[in-house]
């Protein structure tokens, strides 16, 4: 299976039948490692930064009024304390989208390229069947779900101390 949504879909299938939950997992196999470029939204971080430096320009313009004394308003000193708290603000979100887009900013990850669903030896069987049965049977004739007999299972070790 290519996605991993189409591995849930096949142990959901299997599940509706009666195969316990606890049999079956989904693998990822065949790892690549995949490079990609982080998008951050540069205008996103620039107004979060503006409404940030709002608040803090307020806050201080509030605290400027208790303390210190001054020939404007009250009011007028809340209204520069917003306007320069947006400035600056917008001006820190904007930078900071600037530096996390950088063309050499990359993420690598691993990334398995296709999934398998395994389940117990025991089981393997009914599973097979079940899937024959399936209506996603590719162009070319064969049954697109697979299953694999390899799954945890208890060891003997486990079971005699269950």
């Amino acid at each position: 299976m290519s996605t991993f949504e189409d591995a849930q879909q096949t142990v959901s299938y299997l599940r509706s039948y009666g195969m316990e939950a606890g049999s079956l997992e989904v693998v990822g196999s065949d790892l690549r490692q995949a490079r990609r470029k982080r998008v951050v939204p540069v205008a996103k971080l620039t107004g979060v930064g503006a409404l940030q430096g709002a608040l803090l320009g307020i806050l201080a313009a509030v605290f400027i009024t208790l303390v210190a004394e001054t020939t404007l308003t009250g009011l007028a000193v809340v209204v520069w304390g917003f306007v320069y708290g947006v400035l600056l603000g917008a001006l820190w979100g904007l930078f900071r989208g600037l530096v996390r887009n950088r063309p050499d900013a990359e993420t690598t990850e691993i990334v398995p390229t296709r999934f398998e669903v395994r389940c117990p030896p025991d089981e393997l069987s009914v599973a097979r069947t079940l899937l024959a049965d399936a209506t996603d049977v590719d162009d070319d004739g064969r049954v697109e779900r697979e299953v694999i007999a390899n799954a945890p299972h208890k060891s003997d070790k486990d079971k005699k101390a269950a």
